[in-house]
């Protein structure tokens, strides 16, 4: 009933533009065979089509009209004013009475041509008008719904009209139509003290309020998920054209992995800072007690000092390389010289030069057969040496370590392998990462930058290889580099 309703309805047709043709010419014909059956078949008077059927059939016109446009009102003033000329040649009419008759069907239907014309035009520049509006709606709509931010917007009480789906993916609830900020139910919390965010505090009441745009308001929230993050929201006013506020409207922006790196990047200039100033304190205490065994002329303890120099000339140049290798990948200066070599040469080479700096491990070198790659070699015995000092000092009770060389189809693969601490499952996938830092108390206890890995995965990466790990925490780790043929 509520199709047959919307279909006959023509309020309910405004702006969709269809306009029949079968209906009205359908409708008008049953019409015209409704009055006949009426004249002759109950009241027997082929007279008694009058008066009414002229109300009717204008009723008729006016209805297809604003239903169906000038085409509906057309059809409905044909089959008026060929129904009127039937009735004037099928009813006893003398010829003066057929010529009246006839005049007058036809200055009725010029009227009636008029009204279908006028009515259906109205009707269709209605529907042209509706539908311009409701194409701008759905491109606003389509618009919305794409952007990368979520967006509110609100009447000038308050009351929410608008939303999009960004918003709900943000902030993880979906804000009713309806919902009044300031007085509705607190749908939202704050993070760490996990109480209500009240409504009252939000930018885009405080823009209605204050009657002016509040803009980079930063809000730490607690989702419904458990879930906190941190939220910038732009927030402004609506006015017409007569200075009114008619609503108002908020762009909310997921700013919790800014905020993440601006930590990371805090905690890695505090990290920095005392990385480099461990070595240039010790730098200046051992040149100081150098000075005064000069002075004193014992030679013995001046060489030590002067290795321990050199130690910490050697530490703080490679954090300074670190910093620059970063600095380098970041800008995409990190150059390759690659070169044919033999990379078991290489790890021979490092292996040896690193045993030497560890009396508690014992590095054993695994399948020294001849491989030849196409490589930076000095970045990739960057890459070992960091692998390998990282097998020492993140396995202080174990005493062996493995390095292998292994070949496939297209690479070749070298492995490190320690039994030291390990990596848990949750930290495989971040170790490599740049600026990540454990979480772990034991693993923090182990000075560094930790850029390491990441400057290494970088490399390796550049060299069209890859670099991963398998571990277990509480029996060691193994770090896999593989580079082309």
């Amino acid at each position: 009933m509520k199709k047959i309703f919307n279909y006959l309805n023509p309020i309910e047709r405004l702006g969709n533009n269809e306009y029949s043709f079968i209906f009205p010419l359908v409708a008008n014909v049953a019409l015209c065979i409704l009055s006949e059956v009426y004249s002759y078949g109950i009241v027997h008077d082929p007279m008694a089509v009058g008066t009414y059927i002229i109300f009717i059939n204008v009723a008729f016109i006016i209805y297809f009209s604003f239903r169906d446009g000038i085409s509906g009102g057309i059809i409905s003033t044909i089959i008026t004013v060929l129904y009127y000329f039937y009735i004037i040649y099928n009813r006893p009419y003398d010829k003066t009475q057929i010529a009246t008759g006839i005049d007058t069907a036809l200055s009725i239907g010029v009227i009636y041509i008029l009204l279908a014309i006028i009515i259906g035009w109205l009707k269709q520049t209605i529907d042209k008008l509706i539908g311009r509006e409701a194409n701008e709606k759905l491109w606003l709509q389509l618009i919305l719904q794409q952007l990368a931010v979520g967006v509110i917007i609100t009447d000038n009480k308050g009351r929410v009209l608008q939303t999009n789906n960004q918003l709900e993916n943000i902030l993880g609830i979906k804000l009713p139509s309806g919902y009044i900020l300031g007085k509705d139910k607190h749908l939202i919390r704050r993070s760490s003290t996990n109480i209500p965010f009240f409504a009252k505090q939000s930018s885009i009441y405080q823009a209605l309020k204050a009657h002016k745009s509040i803009i980079r308001k930063e809000f730490a929230m607690r989702r419904n998920d458990g879930k906190d993050i941190f939220v910038q929201v732009d927030s402004s006013v609506i006015r017409n054209k007569n200075n009114r506020i008619v609503a108002a409207a908020s762009i909310i922006s997921d700013i919790t992995q800014e905020k993440e790196l601006e930590r990371q990047k805090d905690d890695f200039l505090s990290m920095a800072s005392h990385e480099l100033k461990t070595p240039i304190t010790s730098l200046k205490m051992f040149i100081d007690l150098q000075t005064q065994q000069l002075k004193e002329n014992d030679a013995t303890k001046a060489v030590y000092y002067n290795e321990r120099i050199r130690d910490q000339a050697n530490r703080l140049k490679e954090l300074t390389n670190d910093l620059l290798d970063v600095s380098r990948i970041k800008t995409n200066k990190l150059g390759l010289k690659t070169e044919d070599f033999d990379i078991a040469e290489v790890i021979h080479d490092i292996v040896e030069s690193i045993q030497g700096t560890t009396k508690a491990h014992k590095i054993i070198i695994k399948n020294t057969k001849k491989q030849i790659v196409k490589a930076d070699r000095y970045r990739i015995y960057q890459v070992l040496v960091n692998l390998l000092s990282n097998a020492i000092k993140y396995s202080p009770r174990g005493k062996k370590i493995f390095v292998q060389i292994n070949k496939d189809k297209n690479s070749i693969v070298v492995s490190v392998q320690d039994f030291g601490i390990g990596i848990s499952k949750s930290q495989q996938e971040r170790i490599f990462d740049r600026l990540y830092q454990v979480s772990e108390p034991r693993e923090r206890t182990y000075p560094g930058l930790g850029l390491g890995l990441y400057i290494s995965k970088e490399i390796v990466e550049r060299h069209k290889g890859n670099l991963w790990v398998e571990s277990q925490k509480g029996k060691g780790s193994t770090f896999f580099f593989s580079l082309p043929l």
